[in-house]
Formats: C-alpha cells, structure tokens, sequence
C-alpha cells in the first residue's frame, strides 16, 4: 500500500515566497508517511498565468532557481517524492526562434538528490496560454513504490491520446496538476474518470483550492471514485495499491494502445 497526498492549496498574493510556506505548512500538518508521494497543483506558487510576467519564469538549464530549490528542499524534509512545477523561461535557451517563450512544467522531486528525476512540459496549452507557452513533446514517467506515473497537466486531460500512449509505456498511475474552473468541474470529473477506466490505472488529480475551481480528485482502476474533495485548502491523503491495477486487468484484459513513432 501506497500513500499519496494531493495538496490542495492557494497561490498567496504577496509572491512565491509566501506560497511557498503555506505548501511546506500544508504538508507537515498533514505528516506524509516517508516514502509517499505528495503532489501540488498546476504553477502552484503563482496560479495560472496564460502571459505571465517575466519574473515568474524560471531558467531551469541547471534547476537552480526557486521554485526547484524549494520542491527539492521539501521532499529532502519530508523524504518524500514531490511532483511540483511552474513557468520555464523557455526561449532563452538555443531552441528555434519560433520557440514562444514560456514553457508549463512539473518534475519529480526526490530526497537525497540533486536535480529532478523526471520532467514533463505540458503538451497542450490552453486558450491564451498557447499564444505565449510552448507545448512539450514527450510524455515523462517515473518508478514509484511500484507504479510507473505518467504527469500530465490540466488541459491536457481533454486528449485521450496522450493517455493512451503513456498506458502503452506501461503507466499504472497517471496525475493531472490543475487549476480547472469550477464552470466546468463535471467535465473534470468526467474525464478523470474515463482515463482511469479505458486505461485501468489509478487517476489522481490535485487542483487549486478555491470555489472558483473544480476540486481534487482521485479514480481507481475501475473508475471508482477515492475522494470526495470540498473547495477548501486541505491536504487529502489517497492510499494506492498496484494489486489492484494488475487485478483490474487480470480480470478484464484491454488490448493495449498501438504507439506510432
């Protein structure tokens, strides 16, 4: 048995700093089991920014930078793994001068080391976002207490394909970091649920606090529905078993997704 712990929290106005500290505050209340896996919602130190101002990005050529140094400082604290990200200054490195420049990432976070152990760049920016961040191109995975976790973020959710492929790269566990609106939360919730369920994988998926916006999430393997959120900021502890996924495709075998290279 695994445990995971959707953070589920608010940029605070007066900077990164203090959106800082609110999350490590949020996380040691809740005292995650060492070894578990604590997950943060999309650019949770500053909310989403579809333009944000330069100050925000984040040159992550060597992950010296605040938003890195505080998700590794945190998972050497708690000595957990942490999923978290934010806004890469993306065009000012040697890309083609099409390159926009903003990048939405998150990376996995590891006790003990000294950079990310996996990396993922949002594939499908949404509205504006796509006029000023560059879409990523891969799907990322990670080894965790026995699952491979495939990242994904926010609007990302809406293209079944991408999930596909990453359940054909052998994912058993797929997180979604959001800031969703609430307007729409029935389709979050919806689709969550049919990712679990075509690709027989737990779903979590960690949102911004608020009413404005739809509430965290969690789906088994069977699309059963692990987690009941309300809106409030609140860290909400998820426990996860592998058995469970292999026993869901045991009993009722799904072809796997053909890949096109």
């Amino acid at each position: 048995m695994a445990n995971a712990y959707l953070i589920q929290t608010e940029p605070r106005p007066n900077g990164i700093k203090a959106s800082f500290s609110r999350v490590r505050e949020m996380v040691l209340q809740a005292n995650p089991t060492a070894g578990s896996l604590i997950l943060l919602p999309e650019m949770f130190a500053t909310g989403f920014l579809t333009n944000p101002p330069s100050v925000f990005a984040e040159d992550l050529t060597n992950f010296d930078t605040p938003t890195p140094r505080f998700l590794q400082a945190l998972a050497d604290e708690t000595r957990c793994a942490v999923l978290g990200g934010g806004i890469e200054a993306f065009a000012s490195k040697s890309l083609p001068s099409e390159s926009l420049p903003f990048c939405n990432w998150t990376a996995l976070f590891e006790p003990g080391k000294r950079s990310p152990q996996a990396f993922y760049r949002k594939r499908h920016p949404f509205a504006d976002e796509a006029k000023h961040f560059t879409a990523g191109e891969k799907i990322s995975s990670f080894e965790w207490q026995g699952f491979s976790v495939s990242p994904f973020i926010c609007f990302d959710l809406r293209f079944p394909e991408d999930f596909r492929k990453a359940r054909a790269l052998g994912a058993s566990l797929l997180t979604v970091q959001a800031e969703w609106p609430a307007s729409r939360a029935l389709h979050f919730k919806t689709l969550l649920r049919a990712r679990a369920i075509e690709n027989q994988c737990y779903v979590l998926a960690c949102s911004r606090a608020g009413e404005a916006f739809a509430t965290s999430s969690a789906f088994g393997p069977n699309g059963e529905e692990l987690l009941n959120a309300d809106s409030a900021e609140k860290a909400f502890c998820v426990n996860l078993d592998v058995s469970q996924v292999n026993a869901s495709r045991a009993n009722f075998p799904l072809p796997l997704p053909q890949i096109h290279v």
